[in-house]
């Protein structure tokens, strides 16, 4: 039996605000993992705390990206996408990145305006749910980002089960594909987002497809999962995007 492809469809390089290595540090890592396909994903964000959107270096960042692609044609597949905050809430930009053919969009809930001022935390839990539930609904974008990422940052979050597996629910329905990020395990030694009871839901729901990722910001973070993509329940098929395109082998 064919084994299923080793991706890394969330990576920030150093043109993200929190990224700190080059595409081709990471390039040369992923050969060495023995990674089939690595996506870079740089944050695109636009709130009152931080925009990137409007100074980002789209056309020098695309030229690197197929300089390192050239360089490690025929060792590894290498995808250029963007990792978008709330495109729900920024329909005109998400369109303009579109427009430059990414080959997959993700779509993360990491700031926004609606929830500045919410000091209650289960409050702000709910309210955070609420959004991610909005961006699945309205967004235009191909991955789920860690669903429920505030696990990750609060010791302390208690997780709406019910709200969190509706909208992986949702997924389904949309055609939205989610990831498991690994970053919780790095961060906290927790399971990944979300964990393996609620990706049974999804597939129990119909889901088909599923992307595990390392969200890396630095080198040292990028990895292959053996242990995660063992625990994914039967019917989970790993997957990547390519000009938009579900593919399922490199």
């Amino acid at each position: 039996m064919k084994e299923p492809i080793k991706c890394d469809l969330h990576v920030h390089t150093n043109y993200s605000f929190d990224g700190n290595a080059t595409m081709e540090q990471y390039a040369r890592r992923a050969v060495e993992l023995k990674l089939d396909v690595v996506c870079f994903t740089d944050h695109i964000d636009i709130n009152d705390h931080r925009d990137t959107f409007r100074d980002f270096p789209f056309d020098e960042r695309q030229r690197e990206f197929e300089r390192v692609q050239k360089q490690f044609d025929g060792q590894i597949k290498l995808l250029l996408g963007f990792e978008m905050g709330e495109p729900h809430l920024h329909p005109r930009e998400t369109a303009f990145l579109r427009s430059l053919h990414p080959d997959m969009i993700i779509g993360s809930v990491h700031d926004s305006p609606s929830l500045d001022g919410i000091s209650d935390r289960r409050a702000y839990e709910r309210a955070y749910d609420r959004l991610v539930r909005q961006m699945v609904e309205d967004g235009d974008f191909d991955v789920l980002g860690h669903v429920d990422v505030l696990r990750k940052w609060h010791d302390d979050y208690e997780e709406d089960t019910d709200y969190v597996y509706g909208t992986l629910k949702l997924c389904v329905s949309r055609g939205i594909v989610p990831e498991v990020n690994t970053s919780s395990m790095r961060a906290k030694g927790v399971l990944p987002m979300p964990d393996p009871k609620a990706v049974a839901y999804y597939v129990a729901c119909g889901g088909k497809y599923v992307v595990v990722n390392s969200d890396a910001h630095t080198l040292s973070q990028l990895d292959e999962f053996p242990q995660v993509r063992q625990s994914l329940p039967k019917g989970a098929r790993l997957c990547f995007f390519e000009g938009g395109k579900l593919r399922t082998e490199a």
